[in-house]
């Protein structure tokens, strides 16, 4: 399994400063498979230093959640760090 990328990514809109929200379609592949899921995303940074982030799928997936979100959060964290989200 592996995220090719996030597609229209949109940020929503909150009251606070330290958590950012977000909306996209992740790309996900499955060994030959492509496929396309809804997912929400959150950004918060945390008092003591560093980014928890936590991912959403709002659609349905043919495939176990849990390394697909954990695969979503460690490209979420390093499109953070480079700063390729709005």
């Amino acid at each position: 399994m592996k995220v090719v990328d996030l597609t229209n990514v949109r940020r929503k809109e909150t009251p606070l400063y330290y958590r950012k929200e977000f909306q996209a379609d992740a790309i996900l592949q499955f060994l030959e498979e492509t496929t396309s899921a809804p997912v929400e995303f959150v950004l918060e940074h945390k008092a003591t230093g560093g980014v928890e982030v936590r991912v959403t799928l709002t659609g349905d997936l043919d495939y176990p959640i849990m390394p697909v979100v954990a695969n979503l959060k460690r490209y979420i964290l390093d499109l953070h760090q480079r700063g390729s989200l709005p």
